[in-house]
């Protein structure tokens, strides 16, 4: 009689364990796939971020002596500075607004960047899930 009564308990223990077994198949699956997701948006903001970078050092490294001297030699005498004075404050300007560009490049990306952040909070309720269900069991 026992025997019997135990049976049913198994089976249906059996029928649950398999039941969670696929919704933590799934779970684990959607997980992987939002990760997945996330790590694709976070390469793409990466690579307009080095794009963007380069940008800015080639606008530093390039601009300089090619427009310095000609705005220079255009604005010689003007304002009582010479071309040397010019070449100085134009090169400054220009030094100063490479760095400007990469840290706007920089803050574009950051303010973009997902990092798992969804990922994270989906095991974090899953985590809590596990742990109330298991205070019911």
């Amino acid at each position: 009689m026992a025997e019997s009564q135990t049976q049913p308990l198994l089976e249906r223990l059996g029928r649950e364990l398999n039941a969670l077994g696929g919704e933590l198949r799934e779970s684990v699956a959607l997980r992987w796939q939002l990760a997945a997701l996330e790590i694709k948006a976070d390469l793409r903001s990466g690579r307009r971020l080095a794009i963007g970078l380069v940008a800015a050092a080639v606008m530093g490294l390039a601009a300089v002596p090619l427009l310095l001297s000609a705005l220079a030699q255009g604005l010689d005498g003007c304002w009582g500075l010479s071309s040397t004075g010019w070449l100085l404050a134009l090169g400054l300007g220009l030094l100063l607004a490479a760095p400007i560009a990469g840290w706007l490049a920089w803050r574009w990306f950051r303010r973009r960047l997902i990092g798992l952040q969804q990922t994270l909070e989906e095991l974090h309720e899953d985590a809590v899930w596990i742990q109330e269900w298991i205070g019911k069991q």
